[in-house]
């Protein structure tokens, strides 16, 4: 009979764990997914209140100006990197893959105006596509965005008061952008580092902060004793 090692019984528990967490989470059906956000409460800015909210899954708005500005968030599943920088005379809306602080797979939109035709320009679009694309009844500039991960929609709007196109409205710090997403157009797949990581840290989707510690902590301690093991078993070879 083989022997088996307080640490190798450790590492074998530990492996076996976060496989079988990964294989039951990644084969959960898609509906269960797709239902946590249909009861979800849409914040979006008064100057999107003409634009029908019940066809989108997942919502992201904010303000940009005549200042560089990036920001990371996630919708529908899928990770977004937004940059603005009227330097560049553009901005742009990116696709990627992440674990923990790593970033990569960065992918572009093809940016679609309201006639179909592609406004793209390296990572965006010029920001005279704003002025040409603005639609006076509804006050807002809508844009169609592809890649080949998925498809959003990008709103731009501004106080008409104030400023008489949307390119005004941005040197003065006051554009407003709203990035929407459809039911049929959000992630329903899992990938593993991603999962893993967000138990490991405490933010597995829908998963109660405190079953998450649960399930977490035993699994950090499990990880630094087996750590502090193979520490301890290397010294005598890095001793000489």
């Amino acid at each position: 009979m083989v022997e088996i090692s307080t640490e190798q019984s450790m590492l074998i528990t530990v492996v076996c764990f976060l496989s079988f967490f990964f294989i039951i989470v990644s084969m959960m059906p898609s509906d269960f997914v797709v239902a946590s956000q249909n009861y979800r409460i849409v914040n979006v800015d008064p100057y999107f209140e003409a634009i029908d909210m019940s066809s989108f899954a997942d919502t992201k708005n904010f303000t940009v100006g005549n200042d560089y500005f990036r920001t990371y968030f996630v919708l529908g599943g899928f990770n977004f990197r937004w940059t603005t920088y009227v330097g560049w005379q553009e901005y742009g809306l990116l696709t990627y893959d992440s674990w923990l602080i790593f970033y990569w797979n960065f992918e572009g939109f093809k940016w679609h105006d309201q006639k179909g035709i592609d406004q793209t320009d390296i990572e965006g679009v010029p920001w005279e596509a704003l002025d040409a694309n603005f639609n006076s009844s509804q006050q807002t500039c809508d844009f169609v965005l592809t890649n080949s991960r998925t498809t959003v929609r990008a709103y731009f709007a501004f106080n008409t008061t104030l400023y008489a196109t949307p390119t005004a409205a941005l040197v003065n710090d006051d554009l407003h952008v709203l990035i929407g997403i459809n039911f049929d157009k959000i992630n329903t797949t899992f990938n593993a580092w991603n999962l893993i990581g967000m138990m490991l840290f405490f933010r597995a989707p829908e998963v109660n902060p405190i079953i998450n510690a649960i399930i977490a902590i035993p699994v950090w301690v499990a990880i630094a004793y087996l750590c502090y093991i193979l520490i301890l078993k290397a010294i005598p070879f890095v001793g000489g």
